[in-house]
């Protein structure tokens, strides 16, 4: 049976953090309310546990899952290079909604990169998402906490009717408000590319990388 504890998201007790974490570095999975969606995380260097994700979701396998970390130390284990264009959208808007795709470092795993040797980042706004990334010692992934191709419930109790036990541990942060996921522009190669529409406004990317691809 899953465990379900109830935290704030802008201010989690370190009780349930610790025990997040601890469920995250044995291979668990943990659904936790991000600063858009709810999200559904394993430690993602541990593919075992990132493949539970793939089957939990039913996820097609040509999908790459992004991961949250906590500090930019982070990306560059994960990132091949960080590019002066991808500085300038960091520090724009890091922390917060906004997934830059890296190519990916050697060791990085398929399960994540899908083949396609690139790998979607971010350091969130959501103090609870940087404490449990902080706290577990490694990056999170970050889908959403729905089967693929469904819509993202917004309530724990909408996920688990989706996730149901296999899921080990919900962080249950109420109901949230509707909210867009995060943008994705695409940092890995020449020109940036804006892959989807989200939370940070694309004019808003464009002020700062005007020669973005849309």
């Amino acid at each position: 049976m899953a465990l379900h504890m109830n935290v704030d998201p802008d201010a989690p007790a370190d009780r349930a953090m610790v025990l997040a974490a601890e469920v995250l570095q044995a291979g668990g999975l943990v659904v936790y309310p991000t600063e858009t969606l709810y999200g559904l995380g394993a430690n993602a260097w541990n593919g075992d546990a990132v493949r539970r994700i793939q089957l939990l979701k039913r996820r097609p396998d040509n999908k790459p899952i992004l991961v949250i970390v906590a500090s930019e130390e982070s990306v560059r284990g994960l990132a091949l290079e960080i590019s002066p264009v991808a500085q300038l959208l960091m520090r724009a808007f890091w922390p917060g909604p906004l997934t830059l795709v890296f190519a990916a470092a050697p060791g990085v795993s398929d399960g994540l990169t899908q083949g396609t040797g690139t790998i979607g980042i971010r350091i969130p706004s959501s103090p609870l998402c940087r404490a449990l990334a902080t706290l577990c010692g490694c990056p999170v992934t970050s889908t959403s906490a729905n089967v693929s191709g469904g819509s993202a419930p917004q309530s724990v109790q909408g996920i688990e009717s989706d996730l149901g036990p296999g899921v080990d541990l919900y962080l249950d942060g109420g109901t949230l408000p509707a909210r867009l996921p995060s943008t994705v522009v695409d940092v890995s190669a020449g020109r940036p590319r804006l892959i989807r529409a989200g939370a940070v406004p694309t004019d808003r990317i464009t002020s700062i990388v005007p020669d973005l691809l849309l």
